[in-house]
């Protein structure tokens, strides 16, 4: 496999944990990382794929979550690989006030191993560099 197909099988996973936890698909969600993963992020800290699921499922308290990958820039060396993937995440919850959106500039920090010709993620650290929560302008389907 070259080094761009790797670097495309990153690309691919990191939109696949997007599309997993907006769709609350936590099977699918488990399959992306290694057993023993790590996911970090301010006020959280996964040890391990069945809590990353569970902690996770947390974000059913939104009505509706869309992650929007960005910018991602991977090093491949070998079976090992890390990244930086820039995401905007939006967040649809109710308030007394009426629907609202929660939005995160996050930028991940991405370690992965390829197992058995797949791409893992080993180790996602979230750091959150802008939030803004505004009133949800138009409707919320």
């Amino acid at each position: 496999m070259s080094e761009a197909s790797h670097k495309q099988a990153l690309y691919e996973l990191v939109c696949r944990y997007a599309q997993a936890v907006d769709q609350r698909d936590w099977t699918a969600l488990a399959r992306l990382f290694t057993s023993d993963a790590v996911l970090q992020g301010p006020g959280f800290d996964f040890q391990g794929v069945e809590a990353i699921v569970a902690g996770m499922s947390g974000l059913g308290r939104f009505s509706l979550t869309q992650h929007h990958v960005h910018n991602h820039l991977a090093d491949v060396e070998e079976l090992e690989a890390q990244a930086e993937t820039y995401c905007v995440a939006n967040h649809l919850y109710e308030a007394d006030t009426g629907t609202r959106k929660l939005d995160w500039g996050i930028r991940y920090r991405d370690r992965f191993a390829c197992i058995d010709g797949l791409w893992r993620i080993t180790r996602r650290e979230l750091l959150l560099d802008w939030s803004q929560d505004l009133p949800l302008q138009g409707a919320a389907q």
